[in-house]
């Protein structure tokens, strides 16, 4: 996976204060002398973009002046019409050491040039840390080929074509300047947006008054490196977002320039937020963390949701964080909402298996690491106490020795003034997967959901709780213990029914055999049980895995009935004609006193 990063309107800190909270932050460590990002990343404290970038205050354009703010070449920073390679003049480079950080002019050269950018290198850089053979590279990559999976198309194309064009309104050069320079601290690249208007303008910053990223060319991989070159796309992605959404919320902004890493085919290494999923996907604080945990999200929305028209809208959405994707979900006619996708993203983060049901349980672009649990219980009854789980946040709990019960039983109650989503994963030691969801009570967010069949020593569940609100109180307990067999009747949709009491005071479960199963084609559904059976008229309901009735086959024997019990068909088709998805659906069948169930595939 990748990672990179730009400011936020979030974080808005006026200019007289920008030096001292630099110092402070020099004090505190923050600012400090280069060290290997990846040892950072384990830590979770590696952040792309210098820590300082956070608190530059975010300016749209339209609160700067006009779109073109001086003709090309008439600031006192601007580079020269048409540059050469071998072409040297003044830049201001953001400089860390001495302390305080601040700006210092530096010579740089042109090293490079192509028909939509040029590599420019600090001169002191210069076939120190930086050679030709890099340059060639970057060119190469930036124009016209990359590693991942559109490998004819450079870096601009992707980044243009998923996100928009870049800005041209001050220097009047469509190519773009990737100027390399020593950050003397552990970070990647980063952009300013104040070099879209005259030097000079901007109180306490500087500006070289061209379209420029700046990477490090320093840092612990190699300029030309794969990882490098992702940043490069991190970078562009982050200039041309400023562009059409200048005060999106950071999160949203890095989560799609973490996605240009993806494109160009070297994302960021998934680590630490998998250890820490009780983390706010729209809260940014600039930990490794928070780069992997949008970089997911934005990846799933990608996979699952339109791809490139979807993410393009979003970058283009004038509102900002949930409610942004909200509208790109509405404009494209997704019945969804973020509360939808946040619930089954946390799913696939936990299982990464797109082999279940519709594929919404796992990612197919990248191979995710297991996710952490907050905790784990093996006797009952089991009580949580209370617990809290941040909004946009998941908490994971496993259950484990549950083999004495004929289902488990598991009860969630929430605040009643916040929204929750509920999960119950089924983990079959034969390598088989239920994904329940479990209804919650609106009004006072409680709920209970039933899982039987758990008959192996080693079969588990995993109880996932989303917190999926932007406000509200996130506290909330849980119980889980052995199932009521009085109260197993009442079973909702995709869990294993043992039946009801018989006459003699025994339990007796209806059998239901289903073939083909798998089935792209009807499906033959046979039920046994004591003897009798065939002369009762059985009732079958058919949900699917959200638990939403999807066709009631009452009186639908075709065969007649022989010794076998009654036959039904189901077409695999919803009662208004249909054809259904593919994925996983349960048949509720009922004959007389005794009922079962059965989960059907249904195959694309």
């Amino acid at each position: 996976m990748a990672s990179m990063r730009m400011f936020s309107g979030n974080h808005v800190v006026p200019v007289r204060l920008v030096i001292p909270l630099l110092l402070a932050l020099a004090g505190a460590g923050v600012l400090s002398p280069l060290t290997p990002s990846d040892a950072l990343a384990e830590d979770g404290l590696m952040s792309r973009e210098p820590a300082w970038i956070r608190e530059i205050p975010i300016l749209p354009p339209e609160a700067l002046g006009p779109e073109v703010p001086a003709p090309h070449g008439a600031g006192p920073m601007a580079p020269p019409v048409d540059p050469q390679v071998g072409d040297s003049w003044l830049w201001w480079l953001h400089i860390h050491y001495p302390m305080p950080p601040h700006f210092e002019q530096h010579m740089c050269t042109v090293r490079g040039k192509s028909d939509r950018g040029y590599v420019v290198i600090e001169d002191s850089q210069w076939e120190v840390n930086i050679f030709q053979e890099d340059v060639d590279l970057i060119l190469e990559r930036w124009e016209n080929t990359t590693i991942g999976p559109y490998p004819e198309m450079g870096i601009y194309e992707i980044d243009s074509l998923s996100f928009g064009d870049p800005p041209d309104a001050l220097d009047g050069d469509p190519r773009i300047y990737l100027l390399w320079y020593d950050f003397e601290i552990a970070a990647d690249g980063f952009f300013f947006w104040f070099d879209q208007y005259p030097d000079g303008t901007q109180p306490g910053y500087r500006s070289n008054e061209c379209e420029v990223l700046y990477l490090n060319s320093n840092a612990s991989h190699a300029p030309s490196s794969d990882y490098m070159l992702s940043v490069v796309a991190h970078e562009f992605e982050h200039l041309i977002h400023w562009k059409y959404d200048a005060n999106e919320d950071t999160w949203v902004d890095e989560g799609l320039a973490e996605l240009a890493m993806w494109f160009y085919g070297r994302p960021d290494e998934i680590s630490n937020f998998n250890a820490h999923p009780d983390n706010r996907l729209t809260k940014w604080d600039g930990t490794w963390a928070d780069y992997i945990k949008t970089y997911l999200w934005t990846l799933y929305f990608f996979e699952r949701y339109g791809g490139h028209e979807t993410i393009y809208a979003v970058v283009h959405e004038a509102a900002n964080s949930i409610a942004g994707y909200e509208a790109v979900l509405d404009d494209f006619g997704y019945t969804e909402d973020c509360a939808d996708v946040f619930a089954d993203w946390a799913v696939a983060n936990y299982l990464d298996d797109p082999t279940i049901g519709d594929g919404r349980f796992g990612y197919l672009g990248d191979d995710l690491p297991d996710f952490q649990a907050a905790g784990a219980y093996s006797s009952y009854p089991a009580a949580s106490g209370y617990k809290t789980v941040q909004h946009w946040a998941t908490d994971y709990y496993r259950l484990t020795q549950m083999d004495a019960f004929d289902c488990l039983e598991i009860s969630f109650d929430g605040s009643d003034d916040s929204v929750f989503a509920i999960w119950g994963l089924a983990l079959y030691a034969d390598g088989g997967t239920d994904v329940l969801r479990m209804p919650l009570e609106g009004a006072s967010q409680t709920g209970t959901l039933r899982i039987c069949g758990l008959a192996d020593p080693a079969d588990e569940v995993v109880l996932v709780v989303c917190g999926v609100a932007d406000a509200g109180t996130q506290i909330y307990s849980f119980t889980a213990d052995a199932a009521d067999p009085a109260a197993i009747a009442d079973l909702s949709p995709g869990q294993e029914d043992p039946g009801e009491t018989g006459a003699a005071g025994r339990l007796t479960q209806l059998r239901i055999e289903a073939a083909p199963n798998p089935s792209r084609s009807n499906v033959v559904l046979r039920l046994f049980g004591d003897e009798g059976l065939s002369a009762t008229e059985p009732r079958a309901e058919l949900y699917d895995a959200q638990g939403r009735l999807v066709r009631i086959l009452s009186g639908a024997v075709t065969d007649g009935q022989d010794s076998a019990g009654p036959v039904m068909v189901w077409d695999g088709r919803r009662a208004d004609g249909r054809l259904v998805a593919p994925g996983v659906y349960y048949l509720m069948a009922k004959v007389g006193p005794v009922s079962g169930r059965q989960k059907i595939l249904r195959l694309p």
